[in-house]
């Protein structure tokens, strides 16, 4: 799977005309695809990058926050004033996916200003579709694309290879510094990375929708449910990093081991 075109967006006057590419139509099938990247990313640290696949397109947008800032978010729409990507990820009716919301949202929330909506995270639905018995943990993003993207031997040889790569730049356990996020021109190393990190959320969500309307219906109310309780966790008085994030919620492992899997 060639990944899809990608520009970097550095200008307001860029950041209007993405917006006018963005369908906004209520209630209609996800078409926007969000990923943030930044130095110790949540309330404490700062955004760096914001990944925005427009899947209809397709194309994705890197967007500089570390440049942009807050013009990032209320620079106005081209063809439409009222709208700014703000406004967008804000809109109950507009659907908008992320793998693991947790950490991107309290970053939004704190820096910006963002009350995320309507939030499809795909960890949940990986979760919530998984089949085996390993199922106290949650899943990362790349090891979710793996198991479920269908990916070729060579597909998945690429994969690791600009994971390695990018990990080597901003990892510190590899001698790499996440403030390489902040580094202009961005390493074209990290470009790829962060492409990567959003062109397989699409195949994802069509897999996770599929198998997910086979089974009962109670699966998309919890994970409804725990969609909203990680949104709020950005109100809480201290945001928790670590470990612990990787446990898969208890509500989660009881429904399943009543053995309600199908309908």
């Amino acid at each position: 799977m060639a990944p899809p075109e990608s520009t970097f967006v550095d200008t307001p006057e860029a950041i209007s005309s993405l917006l006018s590419f963005i369908p906004r139509e209520p209630n209609s099938s996800p078409s926007i695809y969000i990923d943030l990247e930044g130095v110790d990313l949540c309330r404490d640290g700062s955004i760096s990058i914001l990944q925005l696949f427009v899947s209809t397109i397709p194309h994705i947008y890197i967007i500089d926050i570390f440049t942009l800032g807050n013009a990032a978010f209320t620079t106005p729409c081209s063809t439409d004033p009222s709208v700014t990507l703000k406004s967008i990820l804000e809109d109950p009716t507009i659907p908008v996916v992320f793998y693991d919301i947790r950490s991107d949202n309290d970053a939004l929330y704190h820096h910006f200003s963002i009350a995320t909506a309507n939030v499809v995270d795909l960890q949940l639905y990986e979760l919530a579709t998984r089949t085996g018995s390993n199922l106290r943990y949650l899943h990362g993003l790349s090891k979710a694309i793996l198991a479920n993207a269908n990916l070729s031997i060579i597909e998945a040889m690429k994969m690791d290879e600009v994971k390695k790569k990018g990990l080597q730049l901003f990892a510190p356990e590899q001698g790499g510094s996440y403030e390489i996020f902040n580094r202009r021109p961005l390493p074209q190393d990290l470009v790829d990375y962060c492409v990567q990190d959003v062109q397989y959320l699409p195949v994802l969500l069509r897999r996770f929708t599929q198998e997910l309307g086979s089974m009962d219906r109670r699966w998309m109310v919890l994970i409804r449910r725990e969609t909203e309780a990680r949104i709020a966790l950005c109100k809480k008085d201290f945001f928790v990093k670590g470990r612990q994030n990787a446990i898969a919620p208890v509500s989660f492992q009881t429904l399943r081991t009543r053995g309600i899997i199908v309908a």
